[in-house]
């Protein structure tokens, strides 16, 4: 897995730079396969409730790219709110191969 992080407006410390890797290397138990992710992360300080943190996460797995993003009070609750976001394209992106594959079959099999 290449993972690639990018920080905006936020210092990229080692235990943040960590914790994002351990969650996306995660994903890995759901998709075989080469598989290319990108971080972003950014503090935005223009809210009035004060610093909103953003995290972006992008996987890129056979030419198909899955994107999720979330906002929270701290970099480590963003990333944890955009994680179920991407398992659930994960599971969509799964489901939707093994239908075309069942239905691939049952063309081959009729002109049988």
């Amino acid at each position: 897995m290449n993972i690639s992080i990018k920080s905006t407006h936020l210092p990229l410390i080692s235990s943040i730079k960590q914790y994002a890797e351990e969650k996306v290397r995660g994903m890995e138990k759901y998709i075989s396969g080469p598989i290319e992710a990108k971080i972003e992360l950014e503090r935005s300080r223009k809210h009035r409730s004060g610093e909103i943190f953003r995290a972006e996460l992008m996987l890129i797995v056979g030419g198909k790219i899955m994107r999720a993003e979330a906002d929270g009070e701290d970099i480590y609750a963003a990333i944890d709110l955009a994680i179920p976001k991407l398992r659930e394209q994960i599971s969509k992106f799964k489901d939707r191969r093994a239908t075309l594959q069942k239905r691939g079959a049952r063309s081959a099999k009729r002109k049988t």
